[in-house]
C-alpha cells in the first residue's frame, strides 16, 4: 500500500514523537482499514478491551481527545462532572479532520495539539491498540507510555457496552 505524502508526513511526525519519548511501540500495517474496535478484534489485533479508539469531543472549552477501551462507551455525564463542563458532544467529522488531520475511525492515539483524557480501564493492560492518524495502520503502545506522551488526564469516564444493550 503506497502512502500519500501527507500520510507519510503524519506517520513520520508520530514516529518522531514516540522515538523521542523512548516509547515501547509498534506500528502495524493492514491490507484494509480498521475503523472500529470490533474490526480490530476480527483482524486478530487484540481483545476488544485492548482496542483503544480515540474520540474527539467538542466542549465549551474547545476540543478534547478521549481514549476509551473498545469494550466501553463514553459517559458524557462522568466527563462533564470530572472536568466541570456544561456542554459536550462528539465533534463533527469535519471538525475531527480539521483538529487531527485524520478521518473519523483513523484518529491517532497521540494528538499533541489537543488535551487528552484516558479512561482508567486502559491502565491495566500491557499494551493497547489504536489509530495512527492514517488508514491501514494501527499503533501498539503501552498505556504508561501513552499517558506520558499525551500528558493525559486519567479518570473513569466510560461505561460497559453491555449496559447499552440491556436498556433497550
Amino acid at each position: 500500500m503506497e502512502l500519500h505524502p501527507e500520510e507519510l508526513e503524519l506517520l513520520g511526525q508520530l514516529k518522531q514523537i514516540l522515538d523521542q519519548a523512548r516509547a515501547n511501540y509498534e506500528i502495524l500495517t493492514h491490507p484494509g482499514a480498521v475503523l472500529t474496535a470490533e474490526e480490530g478484534v476480527k483482524r486478530g489485533i487484540g481483545d476488544l478491551a485492548e482496542m483503544a479508539p480515540t474520540l474527539i469531543l467538542e466542549t465549551e472549552k474547545g476540543y478534547l481527545a478521549a481514549i476509551i477501551s473498545g469494550a466501553t462507551r463514553l459517559s458524557f455525564k462522568k466527563i462533564k462532572k470530572s472536568l466541570g463542563l456544561k456542554n459536550i458532544s462528539l465533534a463533527s467529522p469535519d471538525a475531527v479532520l480539521r483538529e487531527t488531520g485524520a478521518q473519523v475511525g483513523s484518529v491517532s492515539l497521540v494528538n499533541p495539539n489537543l488535551p487528552t483524557i484516558l479512561d482508567t480501564r486502559l491502565e491495566k493492560f500491557r499494551t493497547v491498540f489504536g489509530g495512527c492518524g492514517i488508514p491501514y495502520h494501527t499503533l501498539r503502545i503501552s498505556p504508561i507510555d501513552l499517558i506520558s506522551i499525551t500528558r493525559a488526564d486519567v479518570f473513569d469516564f466510560s461505561e460497559p457496552k453491555e449496559q447499552e444493550l440491556t436498556r433497550k
